[in-house]
């Protein structure tokens, strides 16, 4: 009787065992997502190649994990309206928000054709939980863009007086400071972020990191100007009759703000100064990137998280005579993205065009949620399946009403509001030197180009502001109830 009990048993716990085994699997958990914005980054850095003095080994590393869009571009060459379009999903041309607006009034109704959903007010309906820190949107991350937000600390810290440049409206200086990492606000940012991937969370969450390094002022602790020799650094390209061929209202439009231009640092003999102190913020950069890199490889979410790093618009150190962004040229417009996660393919590169404005429904669609029909970007899936994948999609950057670069794999074309052109064949002419627009044997290529311009575009909003000249000056003006 015994030995028939113990058989029974034996028989019950293998049946059991089958149970378990044939019952359907528990849904995969939704994949985390760890957002990285970092301001006013251009393609200096190593995986992108465009200085080849650039130390950052994270970013290199990370992009050895990734997909790597080599010919990303902002919609906007500006943080307010960049950062606008990418959690909202929206062109400036659409939501009527071409300059710098406060944050908390993006989304209110506000006049604008359509109102839009933050992506994190998307993500927190369908069930994650939205935390961040550091410089998300222009100001931080208002508008109640997260459920926990650790603040932003502005462009910080400064000397008690300018160290190498003073002017008014601009916080652009350089030098070596302050003494220590853990003083600068990105630092505060990275800890925040290291903490939050060490908690155990109930939920799929959205990570948002915002670091403000390399935007002005280029301060940073002696250790990463330490690693550039100023006799040996490498001065980007440059070609002083280079505004000879533009158009009237490009110039009017580009017109430097209080930074310093090329022929000033050059007179001033500050032009290294100036590459080495913005390749020693891009190192700074990378370093607090790779603690939280780190962190998320030590982390229990290291398999099931998407990455995407990103930056909102790119930054000239002397092209074009120039050295801030806020242009419709490629050293503005062009910025590093990375994107990498479950079964998204590693160390892949994709040279088709894509936007920032393609982030929200890229998203969407390797999460699996539905892409609302009211966004202007189309999901990057198709490239991330597949890296070369046909891709007829030109990508644009709008600086002003009507003020449009359209670029595809080959080409710059920028139209103004007035009509007037550049176009820039970058096979030939990768530094932009040479506007061919008046040739007439590339008619048929700008029309097909200028195709891709949104219509009808929006009107500026009256909660748009930038006061950077007398263009400007002149738009946000007009927007306000100052005439048409």
């Amino acid at each position: 009787m015994k030995r028939i009990s113990i058989l029974r048993l034996i028989l019950i716990l293998c049946g059991f065992v089958a149970f378990i085994s044939s019952s359907p699997a528990a849904p995969p958990k939704s994949p985390n997502i760890l957002f990285i914005a970092v301001d006013d980054l251009n393609d200096w850095v190593i995986p992108f190649g465009g200085h080849e003095q650039a130390i950052t080994p994270n970013l290199q590393r990370l992009a050895e994990r990734s997909t790597r869009f080599t010919n990303a571009h902002c919609q906007a060459p500006l943080c307010g309206p960049s950062r606008a379009s990418v959690f909202t999903g929206l062109l400036p041309s659409t939501s009527g928000i071409y300059l710098h607006v406060k944050d908390n009034e993006i989304v209110p109704e506000n006049g604008a054709p359509q109102r839009p959903e933050f992506l994190t007010h998307l993500l927190a309906r369908h069930g994650y939980k939205t935390l961040g820190a550091g410089k998300l949107l222009h100001q931080g991350a208002g508008g109640n863009l997260l459920q926990d937000y650790a603040g932003f600390k502005d462009f910080g810290p400064y000397p008690e007086k300018p160290m190498n440049y003073d002017a008014d409206r601009t916080s652009t200086d350089w030098g070596a400071f302050p003494e220590r990492n853990d003083q600068m606000p990105d630092h505060a940012v990275a800890d925040y972020a290291i903490g939050a991937l060490s908690q155990n969370h109930d939920a799929p969450f959205f990570l948002g990191v915002g670091i403000n390094r390399p935007h002005v002022p280029w301060h940073v602790p002696q250790e990463w100007f330490d690693k550039f020799d100023l006799d040996t650094i490498e001065l980007p390209p440059y070609l002083a009759s280079d505004w000879d061929d533009l158009p009237e209202i490009s110039k009017l439009i580009h017109e430097a703000p209080p930074t310093p231009s090329t022929e000033w640092m050059i007179e001033n003999g500050k032009w290294k100064e100036v590459v080495q102190a913005y390749l020693a913020c891009v190192a700074y950069a990378d370093y607090e990137i790779g603690r939280v890199l780190d962190a998320l490889e030590k982390s229990s979410y290291a398999e099931n998280t998407i990455v995407v790093l990103w930056s909102d618009h790119g930054y000239h150190l002397g092209e074009k005579n120039i050295v801030t962004k806020m242009t419709l040229w490629e050293e503005s417009t062009r910025v590093p993205l990375l994107i990498s996660g479950p079964g998204i393919p590693q160390n892949a590169i994709c040279r088709r065009p894509v936007g920032l404005i393609d982030l929200y429904p890229t998203l969407l669609n390797l999460i699996g949620i539905d892409i609302p029909d009211t966004l202007d970007g189309r999901s990057l899936k198709p490239l991330l399946d597949n890296p070369q994948a046909a891709w007829d999609h030109p990508v644009i950057t709008i600086w002003g009403r009507n003020n449009v670069a359209v670029r595809d794999e080959r080409y710059r074309y920028i139209r103004y509001e007035d009509g007037s052109e550049e176009l820039y064949d970058r096979s030939l002419d990768p530094n932009e030197f040479d506007n061919v627009a008046a040739n007439p044997q590339h008619t048929e290529l700008k029309n097909r180009l200028a195709k891709h311009i949104p219509q009808n575009q929006s009107k500026v909003l009256p909660i748009n502001f930038h006061q950077w000249n007398p263009y400007w000056i002149e738009v946000v003006r007009k927007a306000q109830g100052g005439g048409n």
